[in-house]
């Protein structure tokens, strides 16, 4: 094999290699070709030479047969058929008029039942022996014939008052028409067969060879398919042989020449071939090389070319991709950035202003968590549609991630351009966005960052808006804040608390601690809710309202929930083991561990390796949470309540329960929310909610207890009203694990004073 050092060599040797090759192949094909031209084109010539004969001769024929029904149809003629004395004074000077010219044989005149009235020669066709005869009376039709002498025959029916009288008969010589209407040609002959039969032949001679042709013809001469007439004509070999043998003698002339002349240029073509390959070459090596350099064109206008148009599309596919996210098709964080920062530049050639968005979707988390993430892409596809519908011509909506977008607002003489567009942003959510079955109530809060009051660099301007939008969720959500320096503090300190939260997971930075809960009547105890606590390296003790919402939003509340509960089996698990009578252990159940096709399995195999009895745990769900959504929480609770545990709605009042869900819940206690208990007995609207909500329990045979007891007048109003159990500091506030023993180990039997 031979190895070459480019494209170019190559293909300069390949196109001179088989050049030759190609020629010949080309020679023998053309040979062919011509061959194959000659003889279509001989054809051709046949075929427009026997058409040019047919057509002289149907235009005869027709011209006879329309002159015979004429005639048939003529005043006299009629007359004469039902008239004897008009017969012999003026039928004979009418027909000897009309076989004038016409190379008429005889004609007859004959009545209905075939018997001649008048004849111009010997032969008289009787009725009984013409098949046509009676054809042509009986239908009342012409009938165009060539009779065994080879004579044109033409019947046509004599009819007067709509009843056939009679026919005229009138025989035609086919021979002289058919000379008549010849076109003469020394070298082509002519002949007409009917039947395989030859009925008239010119120029033909038997001993000569000939290229023979048969002219059939159809609908477009009816009255050669009536007669059955099929027209030949033909060319002696040797003429037709001719240009094939000249054309051969020049294409062999040529191909010498052609075969010459391309080891000449073959060098040529090889360059011209391989140009554009090796210019496409380059230029992909320049883009690879980070070089701002297209593919195409190249002016070569073939596949190169389209190969060229495909790398340049890839190319700005992959541009696109990289600067639009795949879901909204909306700018990206990447090409977001490059367009504050044109901005940037813009505004600081001519001391503008523009303005950085940032807006974030309100209570997003919970439409993923309830309904799924192709529900959530939906509706987020929707509000970027909505948003970039919603902003002024000229300012750019992008998507930072998840549900984060950014508005770039430019040209801002004054605030009030961005307060314009801030509330037509948030008005665009003042409807609920409907897809599917689905309905969603949604709102969005924005933070406001201004160029350059806020920030002169991209950075800053997105990390300062980014601390207003968290402002604006702190003040209640649905609005927009404008930025504020100590906002970047407080965003500072959720990233690191967010870090640290991680840290403290992996750590085991968490304890619990157990408030206990007691009968109202003798304060005996009779369980305890676990709660937990992060023992912060750096802040000491923390309560839960300082990370369980940030362990909520990020989804790390699985992993604390889950660590909460072991610690809390554990130390119930060794009260247990020590005889003492801890009761029922209560703890804080989020709705996200529900979600959780593992949680029913987690729970059991605790109890199993705790070894507790399912009927000492109960867990606890805030109404809040299991109205989310509630058909799935009673799916849910009812898996669980399979295992034996309790079940209890934390916070009960707070939240918007439907009788109808709370009837179909499994739960076996409600807690009052403390909020209506602080006040009691003062307060008359917390009186009335609190009795109310103690008679739905029992209506329902659920157990009640009281959260908040703080004082003797809560205590005593509970007792009351029938509710026995509460927990509160007027027993106990929440205690770590070795004051637990203490008290389970105490005396609790003194009656409270």
């Amino acid at each position: 094999m031979f190895k070459f050092r480019s494209i170019k060599q190559k293909v300069i040797f390949l196109v001179t290699s088989q050049l030759v090759l190609v020629l010949v192949t080309l020679l023998i094909v053309s040979l062919f070709l011509v061959n194959k031209q000659l003889g279509t084109q001989t054809e051709r010539l046949f075929v427009s030479h026997a058409s040019a004969l047919n057509l002289s001769i149907e235009q005869r024929l027709s011209y006879l047969v329309e002159n015979s029904e004429l005639l048939a149809t003529n005043e006299l003629m009629v007359n004469a058929l039902i008239d004897s004395e008009g017969r012999e004074a003026y039928l004979a000077p009418l027909l000897s008029n009309f076989m004038k010219g016409k190379d008429v044989l005889y004609l007859n005149v004959v009545d209905f039942n075939g018997y001649p009235m008048f004849h111009s020669g010997d032969r008289v066709l009787q009725y009984n022996r013409s098949e046509h005869l009676r054809v042509a009376l009986a239908l009342n039709q012409t009938s165009v014939f060539i009779d065994d002498n080879q004579v044109l025959t033409v019947i046509t029916p004599i009819e007067y008052y709509s009843t056939t009288q009679g026919a005229l008969i009138i025989g035609f010589d086919l021979d002289a028409i058919l000379s008549k209407n010849m076109i003469s040609d020394t070298q082509n002959y002519i002949r007409l067969l009917k039947d395989n039969v030859v009925i008239f032949s010119d120029n033909y001679h038997e001993e000569i060879r000939y290229r023979s042709y048969l002219h059939e013809v159809g609908s477009e001469l009816p009255y050669f398919s009536q007669l059955g007439i099929v027209l030949e004509v033909g060319l002696p070999e040797v003429i037709y042989n001719a240009p094939v043998r000249e054309a051969m003698s020049v294409l062999l002339t040529v191909g010498v020449l052609l075969l010459f002349v391309s080891l000449l240029i073959s060098r040529w073509t090889g360059i011209r071939i391989t140009r554009p390959i090796l210019e496409l070459s380059s230029r992909v090596k320049q883009a690879h090389e980070g070089q701002d350099v297209r593919c195409s064109p190249l002016g070569s206008g073939d596949e190169v070319e389209g190969l060229a148009e495909a790398f340049d599309k890839r190319t700005l596919l992959l541009e696109h991709q990289a600067e639009h996210d795949s879901l909204t098709e909306l700018p990206n964080r990447v090409l977001f950035i490059d367009r504050v920062q044109s901005a940037i530049k813009l505004c600081r050639r001519h001391e503008g202003m523009f303005a950085v968005l940032f807006i974030d979707l309100d209570r997003f988390k919970e439409v993923n968590d309830s309904y799924g993430h192709t529900v959530g892409d939906q509706l987020i596809q929707i509000v970027a549609e909505k948003i970039e519908g919603g902003i002024r011509e000229g300012d750019s909506v992008a998507r930072m991630g998840g549900d984060e977008f950014t508005v770039l607002v430019n040209d801002v003489a004054h605030e009030t351009d961005v307060f314009r567009v801030t509330e037509k942003i948030l008005a665009l959510f003042e409807s609920p966005i409907s897809f599917d079955r689905y309905t969603f109530y949604l709102t969005c809060s924005i933070g406001v960052s201004v160029y350059p009051v806020d920030g002169d660099d991209v950075d800053t301007l997105l990390k300062n808006a980014d601390a207003a939008m968290y402002k604006a969720k702190a003040d209640g959500r649905n609005a927009y804040r404008l930025y504020k320096p100590e906002l970047t503090d407080i965003i500072i300190e959720r990233i690191k608390l967010e870090q640290q939260l991680r840290q403290a997971i992996n750590g085991h930075q968490f304890v619990v601690y157990f408030q206990p809960q007691y009968q109202l009547a003798t304060a005996r105890m009779i369980g305890m809710e676990a709660l937990i606590r992060w023992q912060h390296p750096d802040h000491g003790l923390l309560f839960p309202d300082s990370f369980i919402p940030l362990a909520e939003e990020t989804g790390m509340i699985i992993d604390v929930d889950r660590l909460m509960m072991r610690l809390a089996m554990s130390e119930f698990r060794a009260w247990i083991v020590a005889g003492l009578a801890p009761g029922i252990l209560s703890m804080n159940l989020s709705m996200i561990q529900l979600d959780q096709g593992d949680f029913i399995e987690f729970v059991k195999a605790c109890l199993s390796e705790y070894e507790l009895d399912a009927a000492t745990v109960m867990f606890e769900v805030t109404e809040t949470q299991a109205m989310l959504k509630p058909e799935q929480t009673v799916i849910a609770l009812k898996q669980l309540s399979s295992l034996g545990v309790g079940l209890a709605i934390d916070d009960f009042g707070t939240g918007f329960s439907s009788l109808a869900y709370l009837k179909k819940f499994p739960v076996n206690k409600i807690k009052i929310d403390r909020s209506f208990v602080s006040d009691l007995p003062d307060d008359h609207d917390d009186v009335e909610l609190t009795r109310a909500i103690i008679s739905l329990s029992k209506s329902l045979k659920l157990d009640v207890i009281a959260e908040g007891v703080e004082t003797e007048a809560h205590r005593q109003f509970l007792l009351s009203n029938d509710c026995h159990e509460g927990q509160g500091y007027l027993f106990s506030k929440p205690v770590a694990a070795a004051q637990v023993r203490l008290l389970l180990e105490g005396a609790m039997d003194t009656a409270v004073g």
